[in-house]
């Protein structure tokens, strides 16, 4: 029987190892079923230029980064609505033709004989060790050359010559412009215990109830701190460890009767003053607890607003405008952390959100139920000294902000 139930385990560890091999493949980005654009189809294409970019704050990409991905997220988009978009390059090469922008640094694709010093070097007689330390500068270096290189607009708008000649170059119907308002990463403010975790949870809870919002994260450390050390130590008093009580010994002497019997107490081992010695133990834990608990509970939320600007590449004519804001943040604290995933779930949505919302107005019909518009109607745009309305979808992770929409005819 030993024998069968052994043969039997090593077929299904076996098996096992067979199944296994291999690698796992994920779609995050999945291939859309487009037809082909011919030159008499009635699909419409769309220029989308450059937007201009306001961000501020702590920004996970550089300038030119942010630019690729919001275009990319939104080109998927419009040609999942079945609108075309000319490639980037060629836009931004007839826009330095033009002279709308000009190109600050040199977004080439650099060639191998630009680190031919270095190579040369490399081969020399340098150790392996060496070799891989002074490839990754070489690499460190030109990452850092190309997070300079950048867009700069040379005119603050667009005339409508302008805009007729751009949509005449690429044969579009319309011109997609718009500004990047807010593309940052902050410190989401939650004491969802389920995205910060336990004892981040209590102490910056207690904290908050007692002492309120400190002005910095030093005086949170701080009042983490006197909680923690305060309540270990209020209950550290009571407790009988590490340091245990004296044992007390009960002697009666001068015989059985209790007229002539004498009860005497002594004390054996233990530690006389254990109140005070384990307040102060359990006091220190409590304070490295609130330590430790200050240093998660951390939750990267990404921000990101986005303002488009749809106009006629007849005449320049703003036909549909429209806004977005998207904060993306980690469900709970088994969620990837990363802030490259946050940004870059924020721009996937926001530019979702938009593109619907364009299609919809384009073809004049009501808007579908997708999450980030939802519930969101077209109202006015605010004069001055009004608030924006603040709208938000019942969703954990993302916050929508209200839209504004100016369509025209």
């Amino acid at each position: 029987m030993f024998n069968r139930w052994s043969i039997l385990l090593f077929l299904l560890a076996i098996m096992v190892c067979l199944v296994s091999c291999g690698q796992k493949v994920k779609d995050s980005v999945a291939p859309l079923n487009t037809p082909v654009q011919y030159p008499n189809s009635p699909a419409k294409q769309i220029v989308v230029l450059p937007l201009a970019d306001y961000t501020m704050g702590a920004q996970p990409d550089d300038s030119l980064r942010r630019q690729v991905k919001i275009y990319e997220a939104l080109m998927y988009r419009l040609a999942e609505k079945g609108f075309y978009v000319p490639l980037k390059e060629d836009v931004v090469q007839y826009l330095v033709d033009l002279g709308v922008i000009r190109i600050v640094g040199q977004p080439s694709i650099r060639s191998g004989s630009s680190c031919g010093l270095i190579t040369a070097e490399l081969s020399s007689g340098w150790s392996e060790a060496m070799q891989e330390e002074i490839q990754k500068l070489a690499v460190m270096n030109e990452q850092l050359g190309n997070s300079r290189e950048r867009y700069e607009l040379t005119r603050v708008g667009l005339d409508p010559g302008t805009i007729q000649q751009i949509g005449r170059r690429f044969g579009a119907d319309y011109i997609l412009r718009g500004r990047v308002v807010e593309y940052e990463v902050r410190d989401g403010n939650t004491l969802n215990p389920i995205q910060v975790g336990i004892l981040p949870f209590f102490f910056d809870t207690s904290s908050a109830l007692l002492f309120g919002f400190a002005e910095s994260e030093r005086y949170d450390l701080w009042q983490d701190l006197a909680v923690g050390a305060g309540l270990g130590s209020l209950l550290g008093s009571y407790a009988e460890t590490p340091f245990t009580p004296p044992n007390k010994k009960t002697t009666i002497t001068g015989g059985s009767h209790p007229r002539f019997a004498t009860k005497s107490v002594s004390h054996e081992g233990g530690y006389s003053d254990h109140a005070g010695l384990n307040a102060a133990v359990w006091g220190a834990a409590g304070a490295s607890a609130a330590y430790l608990a200050s240093k998660g509970g951390h939750v990267p939320q990404a921000v990101v607003q986005i303002s488009l600007a749809l106009q006629d590449a007849s005449d320049g004519r703003i036909i549909w405008a429209n806004r977005v804001e998207k904060r993306v943040e980690p469900k709970s604290m088994w969620a990837d952390p990363a802030a490259r995933t946050q940004i870059d779930k924020a721009v996937e949505e926001a530019a979702g959100a938009l593109i619907i919302n364009l299609a919809n107005a384009l073809a004049k019909s009501p808007v579908e139920n997708y999450a980030a518009i939802s519930n969101v109607q077209p109202i006015p745009i605010p004069q001055e000294n009004e608030e924006s309305e603040i709208q938000e979808v019942n969703d954990p992770i993302i916050i929508n902000q209200q839209v504004f929409e100016d369509q025209g005819t």
